[in-house]
């Protein structure tokens, strides 16, 4: 067992134009084996790229705010508070921050992968204490 607290964790951020932040929660470098967790904040505007996972399912479990789940036809989603979505593999999507405030999210890969390359981003410097404050 290991216990981790939120406000003791490095915050990521992707480059633009596509910039959101991301916290990676449990992933193999806190021993996991098949599957990383992980919160991502997407402020006012912010969305990612449309984006598939080559061999990973994502789970995404939202927690406040306004979005939608844009898929490769064209179909949008609408998601808030309480809604979960199911991402296939190789099913290409975009996340979208539609409301006034924040969107937040939590994530899950299995296999992980995919957070190997939110690692990568920069960190953010002391923003980890106010996200740390979602979960309170």
């Amino acid at each position: 067992m290991k216990k981790l607290s939120i406000s003791e964790l490095p915050v990521y951020r992707a480059a633009a134009p596509n910039v959101r932040d991301n916290l990676i929660l449990v992933d193999a470098q806190e021993g996991a084996k098949n599957l990383s967790v992980g919160i991502g904040v997407y402020n006012k505007g912010q969305a990612s790229e449309f984006h598939t996972h080559g061999s990973e399912e994502e789970v995404m479990i939202y927690l406040k705010g306004e979005g939608i789940m844009r898929m490769e036809d064209g179909t949008d989603y609408a998601l808030c508070a309480g809604d979960v979505t199911f991402v296939p593999v190789g099913e290409a999507h975009k996340l979208l921050n539609t409301g006034d405030g924040e969107f937040v999210f939590l994530f899950i890969y299995s296999p992980m992968g995919p957070e190997k390359n939110i690692r990568k981003w920069g960190v953010v410097p002391d923003l980890h204490t106010s996200l740390a404050n979602l979960v309170k």
